[in-house]
């Protein structure tokens, strides 16, 4: 049998860190597990794990100390995904893996690589005591700009952003992740929260992208484009406070197929309800770590008839105070009247 490679990998653009990967990942297909080993600028502190599996044990690495690192990973575990060809004949071996130069959190200089190993058949006959060693080819990579995320809250007509509006004002949420190869990942947008400015935070969406509360925000529409999701609310706000902050976790993982889609419930016949504030010890994002986090801009939410009521009672104090005035002036004319007439009687008895 031999043994195909097929190798796409997602790089950030490079930014200043006090280290990096040298060169190409070497791949080495076994009989019974897959190698990857990687060259460092610096001494390696970080790790290499296989996307979705980062906690387990066996698929996951450490190998920290050396300008080198790698990861070995079974082919019955980890997730990969063996799928058999009938042409050309043979088994394709897939994986996902991930090098995070940081040894908790996923970075934008973190190298993403999706590799398959192809075992193909070969035609020829293969008797006892011959033996087949495994040969691996040449890698080859194709770099890609991992993606750069952003969650905005726009007017849905003009799509500019909003800094001040009134309750019940529509309003359209947005997630755009923007790539130079969108056909490469799939974005899923959860863990969703509102805070006031204070430190109250009440959960929207949870964390497997579904709406909480239809009233806040119901379940999102992903679209147009590839990576993006979008879905129009109405303001609302804390009482006794005009600061509203939306914040989300936006999930990234490489494309194999069809994007998947939250399934989540319809609560189109959902009763308001009481959604209790999320504690701050709460994580706010799933357990896997291809997370990003993004923060809406700041906005002000005014109360629809504040200001109707403001002119009103400006109105009434200037009327008030306008009469006031006049009373007071009449006071005085009939008080300076009445001084001018006594002093008058005064001076003609004296004389």
């Amino acid at each position: 049998m031999i043994a195909w490679l097929l190798i796409f990998a997602t790089v950030a653009r490079a930014i200043p860190i006090p280290n990096g990967q040298l060169g190409r990942a070497e791949i080495e297909c076994g009989e019974d597990s897959i190698e990857i080993v990687f060259l460092t600028e610096d001494v390696f502190q970080g790790r290499v794990f296989v996307v979705g599996h980062s906690n387990e044990t066996e698929c996951s690495s450490r190998d920290i100390g050396r300008k080198t690192t790698s990861i070995v990973i079974p082919k019955n575990k980890c997730g990969v995904v063996t799928t058999r060809s009938a042409s050309p004949p043979g088994l394709l071996v897939s994986t996902k893996v991930m090098i995070s130069f940081h040894d908790e959190f996923i970075t934008k200089v973190d190298r993403g690589y999706e590799i398959s190993c192809f075992y193909m058949e070969a035609e020829k006959t293969v008797t006892y005591p011959v033996s087949v060693s495994m040969a691996s080819l040449q890698p080859v990579t194709e770099n890609a700009e991992m993606p750069r995320c952003r969650y905005e809250v726009v007017d849905p007509f003009s799509k500019k952003p909003v800094s001040v509006v009134s309750v019940g004002n529509k309003l359209l949420h947005r997630w755009v992740c923007d790539s130079g190869s969108p056909d490469l990942w799939c974005m899923t947008v959860h863990s969703c929260f509102v805070e006031d400015g204070s430190g109250t935070e009440i959960v929207i969406l949870n964390d497997r992208g579904c709406a909480i509360d239809r009233y806040l925000l119901d379940n999102l529409e992903y679209g147009p484009g590839l990576l993006q999701a979008q879905k129009e609310a109405h303001a609302f706000k804390f009482a006794d406070r005009i600061v509203v902050n939306f914040q989300c976790s936006i999930k990234l993982d490489i494309r194999d197929g069809e994007c998947p889609v939250p399934k989540c419930p319809d609560l189109t016949h959902q009763k308001p309800r009481l959604i209790n504030k999320r504690s701050h010890s709460e994580p706010i994002s799933s357990d896997d770590n291809n997370d990003i986090q993004v923060r809406a801009q700041s906005i002000d939410v005014l109360e629809h008839d504040l200001s109707a009521i403001t002119s009103h009672l400006t109105e009434d104090c200037v009327s008030y105070y306008a009469l006031l005035s006049i009373s007071m002036l009449c006071i005085l004319m009939s008080s300076m009247f009445t001084a001018a007439v006594f002093r008058l009687v005064l001076t003609r008895r004296k004389l």
